[in-house]
């Protein structure tokens, strides 16, 4: 399946942040489980064999071609069955940057948000998850570098020209969902241990090699369904994982405009949003914390409970 070009490049995580979105995971599981089937269908028709080279470049294939982030957002973006939340620029929060200051802002659309179990996610997200995840999988695993030198280059991506240079804006949360694409790909084959989960039930491999019966010849079969919520958590979601900014003017700017917002809507978007949820994302990511979390949410503490709810 071939995805339209690339336009979106940034994501509004407050304006309009109260609308009710209905869950739209069942449906983003659903494509991501067909681009598996189609990937591993188009590795057995090209008769190689189990060839793991071949079958990552054809579910990568599946997923996007080209193989590019943007392309798979502005897809998602377009996609009829997904309940989801777009804000013209002209309206969101970066209206007041200049193309100096995000010219990526300016030359593309903002991407939409939608809503995957408890949380609130750009679907640029999903892109970082199967492409820079990929490049992280790659960097770690295939290349054996180790996933330091993983997190280095998703650092350095968001520093140039993944954000700092064309945004203005390093997003913490692209990180958070590149680490959890590279845990996707790892899973495909399950060659490694799984970072963050440990055991024989996270390292069961997505896809085995086997052989049919009738002519004894090796093919791959998919195993098991991909499942969003093993790798979903508040870290992709800006409104928790902050972002920071290139110069002090362009965070100025912003956030005077999510003080304005949080005027006219009587609500508190103050990052992070759900200090709760940054707990739960420090306990998840562990020693890998410091590298995927923004500061304010790397040490914001949960608010206290009101008195009653310990009784």
């Amino acid at each position: 399946m071939a995805w339209a070009p690339a336009r979106a490049a940034e994501i509004d995580s407050v304006t309009g942040r109260s609308a009710e979105l209905r869950d739209s995971a069942s449906r983003l599981e659903a494509r991501v489980n067909d681009f598996l089937r189609e990937g591993v269908k188009r590795a057995n028709e090209r008769e190689k064999g189990c060839d793991p080279g071949d079958l990552y470049k054809q579910i990568r294939r599946a997923i996007s071609f080209p193989f590019i982030g943007h392309s798979i957002a502005e897809r998602l973006n377009a996609a009829e069955d997904l309940d989801r939340r777009r804000v013209p620029l002209r309206d969101s929060i970066y209206r007041d940057l200049g193309i100096f200051d995000a010219i990526s802002v300016h030359l593309k659309d903002l991407s939409s948000v939608v809503r995957v179990g408890d949380q609130l996610v750009g679907v640029d997200k999903f892109g970082h998850f199967f492409v820079q995840g990929w490049k992280y999988f790659e960097i770690a695993y295939l290349d054996g570098k180790g996933i330091e030198k993983a997190l280095a280059w998703g650092e350095a991506s968001e520093r140039t020209y993944f954000g700092l240079y064309t945004t203005g804006i390093y997003s913490h949360a692209d990180l958070t969902a590149n680490f959890e694409g590279m845990r996707f790909w790892l899973r495909v084959l399950g060659q490694a241990e799984d970072p963050l989960e440990k055991g024989y039930f996270f390292n069961r491999p997505y896809v085995k090699c086997g052989k049919r019966f009738w002519t004894r010849e090796p093919h791959w079969r998919v195993k098991r369904k991909v499942r969003l919520g093993d790798f979903l958590s508040a870290g992709w979601d800006e409104g928790v994982n902050c972002s920071h900014y290139r110069n002090a003017q362009i965070e100025r700017l912003i956030l005077a405009r999510i003080e304005e917002r949080e005027v006219s809507d009587g609500a508190e978007y103050s990052c992070p949003i759900r200090p709760d949820e940054c707990a739960r994302a420090r306990k998840r990511y562990a020693a890998h914390a410091e590298r995927l979390l923004h500061p304010f949410c790397l040490f914001a503490e949960p608010e206290p409970r009101p008195w009653w709810k310990f009784w």
